[in-house]
């Protein structure tokens, strides 16, 4: 941190109260009423960098004086770099700057900078004119001279203050250091004249504060840093978790305060004839004579019109600039907006008054004491009908269709000139829901296959403007880069392997105020397992992600409400097409269903039609407050929700991937092979490496083996890597190419050498006859760890494919008996027996226990109906393979011992199955002929 009068600037700048302004830095003595801390009571010797933080106040009729003295300790190089110049900032026309003392505390000595000649440098400069923010600040900076690792270095200064704004009042709002910061020596004093009509109040949760009368003046004492604060629980509203601070004002009420700001929006008499805001009045009041749209033209006008630039209200501004002003220097800040929207309303004929308002803790105005600090933001409330409207002249996107939105400040205080209290800001449903999600998956190409879909969300108000405003800003690879960011927001829920996008675009009506992304993109299949079916969860559906859990569970908690938000209508479409030659498909769930929970109502319409599933959903929540008491019984009312959420089974009878191979199915992929050519075309030809990737995989699973090898090609050749050259590989391995799938696996292998690349390499090189190289790689690449089983079995598989059969299974036997709570293990020796015709006379006794403690049963009835065959049981083995696929349809292997062990039983439908096998798949009809199974 800087040091000094940076910190008082901090401090100063939470203290409402502008004052009679000097442009100079003024030097002299601390006022005489100030407790001075002496330099021999500051510790210089600790490591705490903050040695003295002492912030003392005093009211004296319609003037502040605030006098700040800290020491900071420079521990550190980079503490001395950073920390080696002070700056204050101040408002000229509103106050004075006195410096009391800069001084060096070194060793016992005390260095009398002020004394040598040291003097502040006055710059005018708008730090934050970079955001849109002009307050007329001056600033004084100072480079130390003579700093050294390990000095002290103390300021003082005093300001003084007068706000004519406030008709005589003061108020301070100054925060409290409260540990983990850590100081030598912090307090915090203000004192006011005994019997002056002073509040004061410390908060939240601040105890310690001490109350003295001295020599006819009232002091209140805090020590600091204050105990730390304990912990809140997440979605706290915000009083509960604002930092704290005290307060003190000698405004009277709630009612004073809006007394003594009504006369800065008198807008007093109609605005002249002829003058330009003149004709704004006339042109909207000639384009409508309904006051509601007449109110949704005005602030429109003082929106999309009037720039930005703040003008600093919680900083003690708050006189706004005149309407004429505003409109002709088309920029202004929430004062100055919110009076020329007053101004054109009235001007309208339609009732309206301007509304004080905290945009940050609302909901924590009504614990604080009445004074503007309170508020950092005005907007207006008009009422048309008897109903109010909260128009905000800094916001974006009004118009006549969400006009009646309430924002969510909770309360708001009317500026009138009789006063008023403070007025709950009642939140309403938004009239039409100011977003709407409509999403399309389109798995028409079959259950397995990767789904096609398309986003459309439709947004309006301040964020579909500022939606808007990228837009139109943005370059051809900005708004790309947008579109794939919102696909992959919108997309998360529906694959956690992300998306492709194919296509996008974005789009802003300046007259609807509407904004509209559209994104198309290819994610994976939405038909999961589920016991033995597949089926599809709408899982992007705001009602299956719902939850009410929120940790109230500590009892210093059981009194903090959760804080629910503003109000909201937000409304969801989901349309899902399936294949249309594929009758059978089963909606479950609750279609129709209608919940309320948290303050929120959800409804829900569907219906299934033939092929198309519809489901809609419209969501309205008015925000606000839930008791941690009511918890439990909302979050079990969302949890119901949750569990009704309509979901789609699939026939039994529905096309899988690996029958892709024939031309039937293979017209279905038409759509999704133009889907991911449209994707790899989107990318610069350098950057086609993942669609290209995606596209392999894709045409892999679906067993257009040369065109997954094609795209294999292409990618290796941008950008080479392990993976890709086994995946290459194990495609060729498909294809029966055993030689081209080892050059790659030992490709792969030289990149990424490791146990995890050794194994494939040696299982494919023992199938080849080199078994000797075969094992060297196990030998050497055994980690001994996890993979040392996988080592093993391949090992075993090299030895019997080199005709050590025996030899083979004791490595199985040893496995087995070194881990003999692996039940997987027995599979393997089921497995290994089979396939080797080895053990045979234990073989079935060790598959059915294997069956019996399997946890995955699938692979082990599959290793089973091996058996069965090598055993010459085909009934058998008909029997478990047909009950490995219908827990597991995607089992490919199965089905091709279902084939045989049918084709065995003369079962007419198995040679079509086995002609299919031959021709997809030669690979693994080879690998299954050197176990001796050739139907």
């Amino acid at each position: 941190m800087r040091s000094g009068l940076r910190l008082s600037a901090i401090v100063l700048g939470l203290m409402a109260g502008p004052a009679w302004a000097g442009e100079a830095v003024l030097y002299g003595p601390a006022p005489k009423w100030v407790d001075l801390r002496a330099s021999g009571a500051i510790e210089t010797r600790s490591a705490t960098p903050l040695a003295l933080l002492d912030v003392q106040h005093r009211i004296e009729g319609e003037t502040l004086t605030a006098y700040v003295d800290q020491a900071i300790k420079f521990a550190s190089p980079e503490a001395l770099t950073q920390g080696g110049t002070s700056t204050a900032a101040w408002l000229p026309d509103k106050g004075d700057l006195t410096v009391h003392r800069v001084e060096i505390l070194r060793g016992g000595k005390v260095i009398d900078l002020l004394g040598g000649g040291a003097r502040y440098e006055v710059l005018r400069r708008e730090t934050g004119l970079e955001r849109r923010q002009l307050d007329g600040q001056l600033t004084a900076t100072l480079a130390i001279p003579g700093l050294q690792l390990g000095d002290v270095l103390r300021i003082a200064y005093s300001q003084t203050t007068r706000d004519k704004a406030l008709q005589g009042k003061v108020q301070i709002d100054t925060p409290l250091l409260t540990l983990p910061v850590e100081a030598g020596f912090a307090r915090t004093m203000v004192s006011w004249p005994e019997g002056a009509p002073v509040k004061w109040q410390a908060g939240p949760a601040v105890t310690g504060a001490a109350e003295t009368v001295k020599q006819g003046w009232h002091v209140v004492t805090l020590q600091m840093p204050l105990p730390k604060r304990d912990e809140m629980p997440a979605a706290a509203p915000s009083r509960f978790v604002r930092s704290p601070s005290l307060e003190v004002t000698n405004f009277a009420s709630w009612e004073e305060v809006s007394r003594v700001f009504a006369p800065l929006y008198a807008t007093g008499e109609a605005l002249p004839k002829g003058s330009p805001l003149a004709g704004e009045v006339d042109r909207i009041a000639a384009a409508s004579a309904d006051p509601l749209t007449r109110a949704a033209f005005a602030t429109r006008l003082v929106q999309d019109k009037i720039s930005y630039l703040m003008n600093g209200m919680s900083g003690g501004n708050y006189v706004p600039q005149a309407p004429a002003q505003t409109w002709e220097a088309r920029f202004g800040d929430c004062k100055a907006k919110s009076l020329l929207l007053l101004t054109l309303l009235r001007a309208l004929g339609i009732e309206a008054e301007v509304i004080a308002v905290n945009s940050r803790t609302g909901d924590a105005v009504p614990e604080s004491l009445p004074m503007p600090a309170a508020f950092d933001h005005v907007i207006v409330r008009a009422m048309i009908g008897g109903v109010p409207y909260w128009l905000d002249g800094t916001a974006t996107g009004t118009r006549a269709s969400n006009i009646a939105e309430t924002p969510p400040f909770r309360f708001g205080l009317p500026i009138r000139a009789d006063g008023a209290a403070l007025t709950a800001i009642e939140p309403r449903a938004p009239a039409s829901a100011v977003m709407v999600a409509r999403m399309e998956i389109d798995q028409r190409a079959g259950i397995d296959i990767p789904a096609l879909v398309t986003a459309t969300s439709t947004i309006s108000g301040m964020m579909a403007s500022n939606l808007g405003a990228a837009v139109q800003q943005a370059s051809a690879e900005q708004k790309k880069q947008m579109i794939d960011s919102f696909a992959g927001s919108i997309f998360k829920q529906l694959s956690s392997n992300g998306v492709l996008v194919t296509d996008g675009d974005m789009q802003f009506d300046p007259e609807t105020g509407l904004a509209q992304i559209m994104v198309k993109g290819i994610v994976t299949s939405q038909f999961s397992n589920r016991d033995g079916a597949k089926r599809l969860d709408l899982s992007a559906m705001s009602s299956a992600n719902i939850t009410v859990d929120f940790d109230r569970s500590r009892a210093a908690w059981r009194a903090v409400p959760v804080d629910l938000g503003g109000a909201r209508r937000l409304r969801e479409e989901f349309v899902v097409l399936l294949p249309e030659d594929e009758p059978g498909f089963r909606l479950g769930g609750k279609p129709d269903y209608e919940a309320t929970f948290a303050g929120t109502t959800i409804t829900r319409k569907g219906a299934l039609d033939g092929s198309r599933l519809t489901v809609s959903e419209e969501q309205i929540a008015l925000g606000g407050e839930l008791a941690s008491a009511d918890l439990p019984a909302e979050k079990a009312k969302a949890m119901r929700l949750r569990n009704t959420v309509p979901f789609l089974t699939s026939p039994l009878g529905a096309a899988r991937s690996w029958r892709y191979g024939t031309p039937r199915l293979k017209a279905r992929l038409a759509a999704v092979e133009a889907a991911y050519a449209r994707a790899i075309a989107r990318e610069p030809a350098a950057e086609q490496t993942t669609a290209l990737l995606a596209r392999a995989h894709f045409r892999a699973g679906t067993y257009d083996l040369e065109g997954a090898i094609a795209d294999y090609d292409k990618a290796i050749a941008l950008s080479p890597d392990a993976e890709t050259y086994f995946r290459r590989g194990a495609v060729k391995k498909e294809l029966g190419r055993t030689d081209a799938a080892i050059a790659d696996y030992r490709e792969a292998f030289a990149l990424a050498p490791g146990v995890n690349t050794a194994m494939p390499l040696a299982d494919l090189l023992g199938a080849a006859g080199k078994s000797e190289e075969a094992l060297r790689l196990l030998t050497e690449y055994d980690d001994m760890g996890d993979e040392h089983v996988g080592v093993v079995q391949v090992r075993a598989d090299v030895l019997a494919l080199a005709g050590k059969r025996e030899e083979g299974l004791k490595e199985i036997a040893a496995l087995i008996e070194e881990k003999p709570g692996d039940t997987s293990l027995l599979n393997a020796s089921c497995w290994f027996r089979a396939r080797f015709r080895v053990g045979m006379d234990g073989m079935i006794e060790v598959c059915n226990q294997a069956v019996e403690r399997a946890a995955n049963p699938g692979a082990v009835l599959d290793s089973r109906a091996m058996a069965w065959i090598a055993a010459g049981n085909m009934a058998n083995a008909l029997a478990d393979a047909e009950a490995a696929v219908k827990l597991y349809p995607g089992q490919v292997p199965t089905h091709y011992l279902r084939a045989v062990a049918a084709a065995a039983l003369g079962r007419p439908e198995a040679g079509a199955d086995l002609a299919y096998f031959r021709k997809v798949m030669p690979g693994m009809v080879q690998e299954y002929a050197r176990y001796g199974i050739k139907p």
